[in-house]
Formats: structure tokens, C-alpha cells, sequence
């Protein structure tokens, strides 16, 4: 083997990966928050660029707070309110996709509700999704409805997880209904099974449940499912380096 061949195969498999990783390393670094070290799922940090709240539509959050179904979250102390900006660093919310390119008026509304039960291991999530994010027949994408199911079911099994965070493995979705533009969604996701770096949640995206007073007066569950759209199974999984990035401190 030449002395070229030998510096190409070093430079391929040796010197630019390393200077690959450092650059983005620097850059990542660079770009994340001084307060990470101390973030984590539990932590309330700050709005969507608090500047970008006045892109909400009022009218929608008012009749969704108004809702007996949000209510009764609302009203359960062992239940965790969140704005979806809030379980993100300030430095990426105009990265994010949901808080940046698909965020105010036609497309994502609202700055999504979410309700977390840590002791179910599940969540609720409370959107409203523009005209702007439909297809030719007034329907939202089923991409919008695939990324809205990835990002909420990790972040229902991120805390089951050993350091926190992990990566899909595999996302298999299941879209029942046309889902209509304009309209306020409920999100629904529960850890089905944790084992050591593995976890599996299943997820729903239905129409606002409504009220159901004969069910109600028998003593069964007050509120009648709404339609379901699609449905979801996320197998996520943490690497085993992930640990070493907790512990320098930018996860």
C-alpha cells in the first residue's frame, strides 16, 4: 500500500470524523443554554420566545380553558401544567419546528397545553391546527400529524428512561380519519412497558371529548371519547453514550 493510500485511509476514517464531531460539538455547545446543567423535564424555563405569545390566538386558548374536559385537568393536583415552549432551552425555540417554522396564525395556534400525570406515565396535549397546515382537500398533512405524535410520545417516555433522553426506534402510526384544518386536538400518550433503556408508548390523536350526561348519571365516565385520527406505537431507546453526556452536562 502506497503513502497516499495509507494518509487517505487515516484522513478518512480517522481525521475528519474527529474533526467532524469537534466542530459540531463546539457548536452545539455555542448554541445550548448556560443553564442546562441544571434542566430538566421538571423544569418550568420560559415561553415561546415570550415575544412570540401575541402569535396565539386568544379566542381558541379562551374556549379550550373554558372546556370541562381541560378543566378537569386543570382542577387535578397531581397533574403537571405545561406550555409546550416551557420543556425547551430559550436558545432553540426558533429551531424547534413546532415552536419555529410551524408556530402562529394558519398553522400551529397555540403554544400546544400539556398536562403530565408522572405517576400514569402518560400525558395529555391540547393543539389547534391552522388552515395553513392542510393539503388541496382541507385536511391537515398526515406528515404534521406523524411529527406531533414522534415529539410528544419521547417526551411522554423521556423520564422513564435511565439519563432522560433517548431516540426513536421505531414509530409505526396508524391513520384512521381525515383530520379537518381549524381544529382543536387532544393528544393522548401512556408508557405501555419501561425496561432498562427500552420503553414502548402508545399514543391517540381524537377530536375534543365531549360531554356524556347518561353515562355520567350511571357513574361511568363523564366524557364520550372524541374521534380518533391516528394512532400511534413509539419504541424509544437511549444509547448507551447518552450517559456520559449527562455527565458533562449539556443534556
Amino acid at each position: 500500500m502506497s503513502k497516499f493510500s495509507i494518509f487517505r485511509s487515516i484522513n478518512r476514517l480517522v481525521i475528519l470524523p474527529t474533526t467532524g464531531f469537534t466542530l459540531g460539538y463546539v457548536s452545539f455547545m455555542k448554541t445550548w443554554p448556560s443553564e442546562a446543567g441544571s434542566m430538566s423535564l421538571k423544569d418550568k424555563l420560559t415561553g415561546p420566545g415570550d415575544n412570540r405569545l401575541h402569535l396565539q390566538r386568544l379566542d381558541i386558548i379562551s374556549k379550550i380553558q373554558n372546556d370541562r374536559f381541560y378543566k378537569n385537568f386543570e382542577e387535578d393536583t397531581s397533574v403537571i401544567y405545561r406550555r409546550q415552549s416551557e420543556t425547551l432551552p430559550k436558545d432553540h425555540l426558533p429551531y424547534h419546528v413546532g415552536q419555529g417554522v410551524l408556530f402562529g396564525p394558519g398553522k400551529l395556534e397555540i403554544d400546544p397545553i400539556i398536562f403530565h400525570d408522572e405517576a400514569d406515565k402518560s400525558i395529555v396535549v391540547f393543539y389547534h391546527l391552522g388552515e395553513g397546515l392542510g393539503n388541496e382537500n382541507g385536511n391537515v398533512h398526515k406528515g404534521i400529524l406523524s411529527l406531533l405524535m414522534d415529539e410528544a410520545l419521547c417526551y411522554c417516555g423521556f423520564p422513564t428512561l435511565p439519563n432522560g433522553r433517548g431516540v426513536t426506534a421505531k414509530l409505526s402510526l396508524k391513520f384512521l380519519n381525515d383530520l379537518p384544518v381549524n381544529s382543536t386536538i387532544v393528544l393522548r400518550a401512556n408508557v405501555r412497558e419501561t425496561k432498562g433503556r427500552k420503553c414502548i408508548i402508545d399514543g391517540t390523536v381524537e377530536s375534543m371529548p365531549t360531554k356524556d350526561w347518561l353515562r355520567y348519571l350511571v357513574g361511568q365516565e363523564k366524557f364520550k371519547k372524541g374521534k380518533i385520527y391516528a394512532s400511534a406505537e413509539c419504541i424509544l431507546v437511549e444509547p448507551k453514550w447518552f450517559k456520559y453526556l449527562k455527565s458533562l452536562k449539556i443534556m
